[in-house]
């Protein structure tokens, strides 16, 4: 096969190669395209199929999974020199898993063509090399610990399953210090920074002039590291009527992201963003969360109130033991483990028994609110053995579907939203969780009396909720605990319920029916 050959496969692939900068404002329409494509290959519609491809391949024309899926698409169409050319450039672009190739049935129309035999020894020739272009190519940064890295394009990849960048970064050892390792990435532009200088080792990382003018570093986390990260956005959406903090849009607007928080978070990264006013002391309106996770720190306040937080998980990271750290880390619970520390080291919690009541679990982390010599020393007694576990939410019983509004918000592994359109007054759920030899259900937010909890087994409990006991500056967190046998309890996991009422003074437009869809 001629390696300098050019195909063209769609009108898209003469286009320029795009930069990986330009694949977050294309996701979405990825998302919508792939549905399309997943949904005509299960009713069988392979000319749907064909023209799902195609656009995706108009829209990236740099994706090896476009091209692939275009190549199998129009083999089963009996397109066949169209489908050789479209799998050469899959293979080109990064898709050579020869094995997946020759026993793909939807390419037996062209299995007996000469050419597919070459294709097949060209993605076995080129597997172990490097892909060059497309969202699949990059290669790593170099840089010391404690010293300032920028990445470029050319040190980003894009997941399209997972919606993010992933970075190739390579970190020499420096000169040392608690922090070296740890990564510090600012999401506002350099509003609410913090300086490197006071945790020896840590590496503050930015993106080159192109992610910038791309506004790819601003707002939501999109970055996945190899390495720990500890970040924060002093931003919040401040016009209109869907005005919120970067918390509550993730758990409202763009609860599409949480699935990558939960990923991150199950992967050392470290987040902390303001509630600005959705809260007090900033916000006038009470507290309209609606919702919580533990896929971040929310602190009171407004711009700067993110800083202590910060400072004081990076003091969590270098407080502890190295080889605790090192477990940590390979394990994905530093960021687990720096919200137990936080939580357990507020005022006023004193013990395993306050950390299992609403003291440990506020809303937003209070300003001041920390005891930072009971931090250092809780960080400093773990051993990789007494890291406490994860609860990971297993399900819940009970939702219901109001006049099209479904009553879930959201469900990922350690959070679950759920608004209560039903008309009842009281409401039975069912959580199910596991993750501890030990698992515990506890109201961590809400009037007295509104969630009465029942387990009912080891990793199950019976939650009857009073809907008259709830509005909307009001929700009901259920806090769900795991410890292993002998050990402590670890971070919670949430199950929140909350209630909309267009009457009310403030009632959350995102999850609010308008009036004409009410009456329907």
């Amino acid at each position: 096969m001629d390696e300098d050959r050019v195909v063209n496969v769609c009108a898209a692939a003469v286009l320029a190669a795009l930069s990986v900068f330009d694949y977050p404002e294309r996701q979405a329409e990825h998302e919508k395209l792939r549905a399309e494509c997943i949904s005509s290959i299960a009713s069988g519609d392979s000319i749907a199929m064909e023209g799902a491809c195609r656009k995706g391949c108009e829209l990236l024309p740099d994706d090896p999974v476009w091209a692939y899926n275009l190549a199998c698409a129009l083999s089963k169409n009996g397109k066949k020199s169209e489908a050789l050319d479209s799998l050469e450039r899959a293979v080109r672009l990064g898709f050579r898993d020869s094995i997946a190739i020759s026993s793909d049935a939807d390419l037996k129309s062209v299995a007996d063509d000469p050419r597919f035999e070459e294709i097949i020894d060209d993605a076995e020739r080129l597997f172990s090399k490097p892909v060059l272009t497309g969202p699949m190519a990059s290669v790593p940064a170099h840089g010391v610990a404690g010293m300032p890295v920028v990445l470029g394009a050319h040190n980003l990849s894009w997941n399209l399953d997972a919606g993010c960048f992933e970075a190739k970064l390579s970190l020499a050892p420096g000169a040392g210090g608690g922090n070296e390792g740890d990564l510090y990435f600012n999401r506002d532009g350099g509003h609410s920074t913090i300086s490197a200088l006071d945790f020896p080792g840590l590496t503050p990382v930015a993106l080159d002039r192109e992610g910038r003018e791309k506004s790819a570093d601003l707002d939501f986390p999109n970055i996945a590291f190899g390495n720990p990260v500890f970040g924060n956005c002093s931003r919040a959406l401040v016009a209109g009527e869907m005005w919120r903090s970067l918390p509550r849009a993730l758990m409202t607007v763009e609860s599409r992201r949480l699935a990558l928080m939960h990923r991150f978070y199950m992967s050392n990264q470290i987040w902390v963003f303001p509630a600005v006013y959705d809260c007090p002391p900033a916000g006038t309106n009470g507290d309209v969360f609606a919702s919580a996770t533990p896929y971040w720190v929310t602190t009171a306040g407004k711009s700067w109130s993110d800083r202590p937080y910060l400072s004081a998980a990076l003091e969590i990271s270098r407080s502890l033991k190295p080889e605790t750290k090192k477990s940590v880390v390979s394990r994905g619970l530093l960021a687990p483990l720096v919200q137990t520390v936080l939580r357990k080291s507020l005022k006023g919690v004193a013990s395993e028994e306050d950390y299992l009541s609403p003291k440990a679990h506020p809303t937003a982390m209070p300003q001041g609110g920390l005891d930072s010599a009971r931090l250092k020393k809780l960080a400093a007694s773990f051993d990789p053995a007494t890291v406490p576990p994860v609860a990971t939410l297993r399900g819940v019983a009970g939702p219901a579907a109001v006049s099209g509004f479904p009553e879930i918000t959201y469900a990922t592994p350690c959070a679950m939203a759920i608004v209560l359109r039903a008309p009842e007054p009281k409401r039975i759920f069912g959580i199910a969780a596991s993750g501890g030899d030990e698992m515990a259900f506890v109201q961590l937010h809400g009037r007295p009396g509104a969630a009465k909890i029942t387990k009912t087994a080891p990793g199950a409990a019976r939650v009857e909720i009073d809907k008259s006991l709830i509005d909307t500056t009001n929700r009901v967190d259920v806090g769900v605990f795991a410890k292993a046998a002998g050990g402590t309890w670890g971070p919670p996991s949430f199950v929140s319920f909350a209630v909309v009422d267009p009457s009310a003074p403030y009632s959350d437009p995102a999850l609010t029916p308008p009036p004409e869809a009410k009456k329907e």
